[in-house]
């Protein structure tokens, strides 16, 4: 049932859609709930950024706990990681996770293959151009069935 006239999905989480299968089927039921003429907007980060690069010195501190990032691959636009959480130097948690990093044309062709078409793009949160230096690619894509 289309029963809106917006989709977001925030924070990178596009991201987690690591296989061409999840993709495929995350946009597919996505456009399913939005009424024709609806939009699905969403934020990736831009590939040529390399921002995988810059996790390792990205460690944080909040009050006694610091998190911090390890790097274990990089492949066909998959990046594999550990974020690790300690306390006075040992540590309390290990996650693992993989992110998926998409070029512009081929986010679009996804989306395009899924029913929807490019309305907007832009390089960062202030609407300036997407361009070979933005972090950001953010999209606002249009259900076009």
């Amino acid at each position: 049932m289309s029963e809106f006239d917006l989709a977001v999905m925030s924070s990178n989480a596009f991201q987690c859609l690591v296989t061409d299968d999840d993709l495929r089927a995350s946009l597919t039921a996505i456009r399913r709930t939005l009424r024709p003429g609806g939009r699905f907007a969403f934020d990736t980060r831009y590939p040529a950024a390399r921002e995988w690069e810059r996790w390792p010195e990205a460690e944080i501190a909040v009050d006694d706990l610091v998190v911090s990032y390890a790097v274990e691959s990089v492949a066909d636009g998959v990046v594999t990681f550990t974020e690790s959480t300690s306390r006075d130097g040992a540590v309390l948690r290990v996650d693992r996770a993989s992110l998926r990093f998409l070029e512009v044309g081929e986010v679009n062709d996804f989306l395009r293959e899924a029913g929807f078409s490019v309305q907007d793009q832009f390089g960062d949160w202030h609407g300036g151009p997407l361009t070979p230096t933005s972090r950001s690619i953010i999209t606002v894509a249009l259900n076009r069935l």
